[in-house]
């Protein structure tokens, strides 16, 4: 439901929404069915059912420090980008012809 008000509003964007729904669902219906875990062992052939749940929560290790990984990519990018942003406005006032100092102004006009 939090995914979904997400997407609404564009806070979210569709992949991980659809990725967060995805590993969710078993997630909720273990909720309503908590023995299945035990049945998901027996049929995986783990003899512990406490081993099942910290492959499980390996797994969503995994994937949150996955998810972490991307953030960080786009941060870095994201500050790349704004970096040259930077750099591309400095360059274009000094372009401007009010920006010039006032000997170069003459030399441009000649």
């Amino acid at each position: 439901m939090l995914a979904v008000r997400r997407l609404r509003t564009y806070k979210l964007k569709e992949r991980y929404a659809l990725l967060w729904v995805l590993i969710g669902l078993p997630f909720v219906a273990l909720a309503f069915k908590p023995s299945a875990v035990g049945w998901i062992a027996h049929l995986l052939n783990i003899q512990y059912t406490t081993l099942a749940l910290i492959c499980v929560s390996v797994f969503l290790f995994l994937v949150v420090f996955e998810l972490l990984s991307i953030v960080s990519v786009q941060d870095q990018k994201i500050t790349a980008l704004a970096q040259l942003v930077g750099i591309l406005m400095e360059k274009q006032k000094m372009a401007d012809p009010e920006h010039r100092p006032q000997g170069e102004e003459r030399e441009a006009a000649v």
